[in-house]
């Protein structure tokens, strides 16, 4: 219950929470803690009222050398709007591709951000894979909405310069990066023009105008840029290259730790030292006089109006500093966004004075020494329950102050109100417990809450535009000196508000202190088993796991079924005492005569809540652990399809779920080892497969090849799916087969594009399945990626595809006899298809691996 002492305290307002937190860098790590040059370095960005905001389409695309400079060296406001989230690429990390490579690749990001300074942006554009051109990739994102979800995050973030990775030159490159910069354009233009999504104005978005556009060259692509950029007075250069000996590093340093974050793309960069040129072409705008880019554009508090008073109390702060006594500037930072917040009704730009007001009220606080941790005892809670969380607190430069609680701040679910006063001594700890409401609802990536094809629906238009959403146990606080507690005629504005969110935290005897955000679950995540099954004839089995995501659960488990199957009645009910404990439930499914494919769904029934999604969740030690839920269901495909081989290894590459498919062939799948895989051990396959980006993932595969060689001579069958032409492929790809071939960047994008069968009499397409134009219907995503070309005249092309209006290419699927047995190579998107259960895909697989024609 609240002290009378403090009834004058103050609700927390949430609308100024959301507005000083306009786009968060991440909602889920907690901040860092500054040293005091760090703080210096964050200090003097008061003095800095300009922005610009970089757009390209992907994850990786950004220049983070640019990003790095603008946010550290110039200090202005720096964003980066990919269109995607990475979702159609590969991952050399491990298995998620799909929407889970867009959960990882969206944290990489938010990572990146966090070292270069930048800030995060998307739009609702599912990277659906290779796009040859833009006109493609409007296609299926929607141009409009697209270019709607652009304009709303250059009217919320209101750059001065927007700056494309890409040149609106259609087949320079990925049609989606030419997207991103035809879009950027489009933008530019229609930010500021009122009759242009109307809508985004009745939500409270205003009309924003960028004075610039430039188009942010490469050497990489014109290598006679720089004599270019001499001569043109369209180009721009600017020296990205140097030092801040506040953060100890050049701009490129901080850019190559940045850039490493893309871990799933691999692309780990070395740090580079000295002058760094980039190259910026003037597209449209307001074109700058002299070589400045920013020339002309008022970066200082005058932009905002007459208010030399602010800009006066910035550069006294800066001075003023001490970095032996940080805590000696904490009245004038007080004072400092005092101003500002009585400013905001007055100035004409209300942004600036939130953003400004957040970053003094942020330095405020590390210059007080102030910690504030929501921690609870378990890593999960469970929602419509109720939750201990601890508030610890511990202020070591700052006076006695008074930390009060209000509402969670997470802008789609309210769990109420938690009240609580708790006073902070100076370097005293504080450890308060709180008990807590947990949401009727469960933390999970806030794009993924509805089903999607090439675009996200995303009803809450706030949410629009948001690398992500705050985990649901995220509570405003308030803090300030008592004084401000307790008279109620003290002055306005001393408290300073902040969010945390709920976090657990362990110790790792090599990595020390692990710390994850406490999700909220739904009661119970549902499990099948498998995700596809090939019904072949005859009854079929499904496994399903049930495990408790609370105590003492209770309830039945039921399964919806497709039309033409059948299964027993007898009820499955569920009994399980503690949490993560599961039962396991076995259900025989019968084939009727108009049995149909189609999706078996399960959902867990109970007292304590409603559970039809399974739970995953992704840890890898770059990115903090993320939750996501697919649907509790499991393909049903019925499926006319042979195989006769009876065990397969399987070498792994980067990652891939083809190996739980071939057994859905009724195949024993055996992972090898390359490190230690020998001849007499490879010999009992009936085939080998080797699995993506193997020859680019693992370096034992230099030496398991000879050996996979000599396999194939003694009469086994090798399947090598695709590998990319990189720097990091163990063996040149000259060497990956028993004759040569070259990888190329070779691709067919088009899923629907006609097969033209070179060689139809091939025991490939014969047996044990026939194979016809009908198997290619209902793909997904592409055909296939990394064919091959130059190839030698053992080898036998099988297959020719081709995109619109392109030539015919031959190297998706090859084969060729050594000795007794028989190599295949192969670009096909087996690593998609098969997961995604397309019929055709499976029969072509199982001829592939099936043993040769008796």
């Amino acid at each position: 219950m609240r002290s009378r002492r403090y009834q004058s305290l103050r609700p927390i307002p949430l609308a100024f929470l959301l507005s000083a937190f306009p786009f968060p860098v991440s909602a889920q790590r907690p901040p860092d803690q500054r040293d005091a040059a760090q703080i210096l370095h964050e200090m003097q960005k008061l003095e800095v009222l300009g922005s610009v905001l970089y757009i390209a389409a992907h994850p990786d695309d950004e220049n983070t050398r640019l990003i790095a400079w603008l946010a550290n060296g110039k200090k202005v406001r720096t964003g980066y709007l990919s269109l995607t989230r990475g979702e159609g690429g590969q991952d050399l990390l491990g298995p998620e591709l799909g929407d889970a490579l867009g959960i990882i690749r969206t944290q990489e990001l938010l990572e990146a951000r966090r070292i270069d300074g930048g800030e995060q942006f998307f739009t609702r554009a599912v990277d659906f894979g290779y796009s040859k051109s833009p006109e493609e990739s409007f296609a299926k994102w929607g141009h409009d909405e697209v270019l709607s979800d652009v304009v709303r995050v250059i009217r919320r973030f209101r750059p001065d310069i927007i700056i494309t990775r890409f040149s609106t030159e259609p087949g320079i490159t990925h049609g989606h990066h030419t997207a991103s910069a035809i879009l950027a354009a489009e933008a530019f233009d229609r930010a500021g023009d009122p009759t242009a999504f109307p809508e985004q104005l009745e939500q409270g978005l205003q009309v924003w105008q960028p004075r610039r556009l430039f188009f942010n060259g490469s050497t990489w692509w014109r290598k006679d840029l720089d004599e270019i950029a001499k001569s043109d007075p369209d180009w721009y250069t600017v020296d990205v290259g140097g030092y801040d000996p506040l953060l100890g590093e050049s701009y490129t340093e901080i850019a190559a730790r940045s850039r490493s974050m893309h871990k799933s793309q691999g692309f780990g960069s070395a740090a580079t030292l000295g002058p760094s040129i980039e190259y910026l072409h003037f597209e449209k705008g307001d074109k700058p006089h002299g070589d400045d880019i920013f020339a002309g554009i008022d970066m200082t508090w005058g932009r905002i109006g007459d208010h030399a008073s602010l800009a006066f109390d910035a550069e006294q702060l800066i001075e003023a500093f001490d970095p032996r006594r940080p805590e000696r500037s904490l009245d004038a930072l007080a004072t400092f966004a005092q101003a500002i917040d009585g400013h905001r009704i007055e100035l004409a730009d209300l942004p600036w004075c939130s953003f400004m007001g957040h970053l003094a009220q942020n330095i405020w606080q590390h210059c007080a020494g102030i910690v504030v941790h929501m921690v609870g005892g378990t890593s999960w809670a469970t929602q419509g329950g109720r939750t201990e969380l601890h508030l610890e607190a511990i202020g070591r430069n700052a006076p006695d102050m008074l930390i009060s609680g209000g509402d969670t701040v997470q802008p789609l679910v309210r769990s109420g109100d938690i009240p609580f006063v708790v006073e902070l001594g100076q370097g005293t700890l504080t450890d308060t417990p709180i008990d807590v409401p947990v949401p009727d609802a469960y933390d999970r990536p806030y794009w993924l809450a509805r089903p999607h094809t090439d675009r996200y629906e995303i009803p809450d238009p706030d949410a629009i535009g948001r690398p992500e959403l705050p985990p649901l146990l995220t509570y405003g606080l308030e803090l300030g000196d008592k004084s401000a507690f307790e008279d109620p005629g003290a002055v306005p504005g001393k408290g300073h508000y902040f969010s945390v969110h709920a976090t657990y935290r362990s110790v790792d005897r090599v990595n020390g202190e692990q710390v994850r955000p406490v999700y909220v679950t739904p009661v119970a995540s549902v499990i099948p088993r498998t995700d596809i099954v090939i019904a072949r004839g005859g009854p079929q089995t499904v496994t399903v796991d049930v495990e408790a995501l609370t105590d003492s659960l209770t309830g039945q488990l039921n399964v919806d079924l497709p039309k033409g199957w059948a299964t027993t009645k007898d009820l499955k009910l569920v009994h399980i005492d503690k949490r993560e404990e599961k039962r396991t439930f076995t259900y025989q499914l019968v084939p009727m005569k108009d049995a149909q494919a189609g999706a078996v769904r399960f959902t867990f029934t109970g007292p304590k809540g409603i559970a039809d999604r399974t739970l995953h969740e992704i840890t890898y030690p770059h990115i903090m652990p993320q939750v996501y839920y697919t649907p509790a269901e499991v393909k049903l495909v019925p499926l006319d399809v042979k195989c006769t081989a009876r065990t397969v290894g399987y070498v792994m590459g980067a990652g891939d779920d083809v190996p739980k498919a071939i057994e859905q062939l009724g195949v024993q799948v055996e992972m090898i080892d390359p490190a230690t895989a020998t001849v007499e051990s490879l010999a009992k396959y009936d085939a080998i497969v080797t699995g993506i980006r193997a020859y680019n993932a693992n370096p034992a595969m230099k030496d398991l090849n000879p050996l996979l060689m000599r396999y194939v001579e003694d009469g086994g069958t090798l399947v090598s799916q695709y590998n990319t032409l990189s720097r990091d492929m163990v063996l040149p790809d000259s060497l990956f087969g028993p004759y040569p071939f070259h990888v190329t960047h070779d691709r067919v994008t088009v899923e629907e594009a006609p097969p033209t069968f070179l060689q139809r009499d091939n025991p490939l397409l014969k047996y044990p399945n026939v194979i016809t134009e009908k198997d290619f219907d209902g793909w997904v995503q592409e055909r296939g990626l990394y064919f091959v070309r130059e190839m030698d005249a053992h080898y036998t092309p099988l297959i020719a595809w081709n995109d619109p209006g392109e030539d015919p290419l031959k190297g998706a699927l090859i084969v060729c006899a050594l000795g007794k047995g028989r190599y295949v190579y192969t670009g096909i998107s087996f690593f998609r298809e098969l997961p995604a259960g397309v019929p055709g895909a499976f029969r072509l697989f199982a001829n592939l691996i099936s043993k040769p024609v008796p």
